[in-house]
């Protein structure tokens, strides 16, 4: 086995991982195939009632161990969580010879690992893959390093007293297999809206909904797909009904990621309006599969869109959001355009750098 300076043993911590869907689960099981044949996992996750508990596969050991007990007081989730978190990630560190901790920092249950690992002095490694950690939290532990998705979440760390020299860029890249959805027609005629997300309003999905108003009634016959559930669900089909819209509108609820990604390629704009981001994978998966994206400009989205290059920026107002899908339906040079360079744009990501940059934090990591 090939060592990555003296890492051979990897105990990774994430809320999703495969056959949950998410951006967490895809990236966390495309990074492990990344390292297939170089590293050994310990998986720990969330329990699902239709998976076995326990899954040994190609040098990964899965751990379902994480409870899925919403009728619980939200307190008692989480102490049961940390607890639990922290008993198991005891016993793993102390039978199983790991080299590094590695960790999604969004779950509170992270605290569990700083413990573990500032006691065990295994080094911790925080993947902060959106705004959603607490930097309180993600200062704790064994010489940690922290894997930075996009700029904004590198400014929130260096904030918070981490030392720039201990962030590593950690590339949010799509499975090789994204591209084999990619459909890219010189002749197109904007006809379908798509958003893809959970139905939260933080997500913007009230000021979509303003927004594709806008454009219907300035003439435009657009269809609205919504592809997701959450907690506005029922308010946002309330909203549609009650502004007249629901025969222009279809929510779908989950679906498979294959079935999202088909979705994805026969749309003409995906539009994501949200509050704020970290480096959301639907905005890559546009430019994998040839679909022009309007985003706010939020979080790390501006590390990947170029406005009026290969996508579309606009301000959190429903205004600007239907002014950007407005411009990609009258303007046909302007959408070539940026479906051709959103294509040039996914194919420069590579699971290489991945590779490479991990590599370097798990360096960082144990050279202390």
């Amino acid at each position: 086995m090939v060592s990555l300076y003296a890492v051979d043993t990897v105990y990774l911590f994430t809320p999703k991982y495969p056959p949950s869907t998410g951006g967490a689960a895809t990236f966390y099981s495309n990074l492990i195939s990344t390292t297939k044949g170089e590293l050994r996992y310990f998986v720990v996750t969330g329990y699902k009632s239709d998976e076995s508990v326990v899954v040994r596969q190609d040098g990964v050991s899965i751990y379902r161990i994480l409870p899925r007990v919403s009728f619980l007081p939200r307190y008692f989730r989480v102490l049961l969580e940390v607890t639990l978190v922290t008993v198991f990630s005891a016993y793993i560190l102390t039978k199983k010879d790991v080299d590094i901790i590695h960790a999604h920092a969004s779950s509170f249950s992270v605290v569990s690992l700083a413990i573990v690992s500032t006691i065990s002095r295994v080094p911790l490694a925080y993947d902060c893959q959106d705004e959603a950690f607490r930097p309180w939290i993600v200062r704790m532990g064994h010489t940690p390093v922290w894997f930075s998705c996009a700029s904004n979440i590198d400014d929130i760390l260096i904030r918070n007293d981490v030392p720039r020299g201990r962030i590593v860029r950690l590339p949010v890249v799509n499975p090789d297999y994204v591209r084999d959805y990619r459909s890219v027609d010189d002749s197109q005629t904007v006809s379908e809206m798509l958003y893809i997300g959970s139905l939260r309003e933080a997500k913007g999905i009230f000021l979509l909904l303003d927004a594709f108003e806008t454009i219907y009634e300035r003439g435009y016959d657009l269809h609205f797909t919504v592809i997701g559930d959450g907690p506005a669900r029922e308010e946002f089909e309330k909203r549609c009904r009650e502004m007249g819209l629901g025969e222009h509108v279809t929510l779908t609820g989950s679906l498979s990621h294959d079935e999202t990604l088909r979705r994805l390629a026969e749309s003409d704009v995906l539009v994501l309006p949200s509050e704020s981001e970290g480096m959301p994978r639907v905005v890559l998966e546009g430019h994998d599969v040839g679909t022009p994206v309007v985003a706010t400009s939020v979080g790390g989205i501006p590390d990947v869109i170029n406005h009026e290059e290969n996508g579309m920026l606009a301000e959190q107002t429903a205004e600007s959001v239907a002014e950007n899908v407005l411009r990609l339906i009258r303007d046909d040079e302007l959408y070539r355009m940026v479906v051709e360079n959103g294509v040039k744009s996914a194919d420069e990501r590579s699971w290489e750098r991945v590779g490479e940059q991990l590599r370097e934090g798990y360096a960082r990591a144990v050279s202390n």
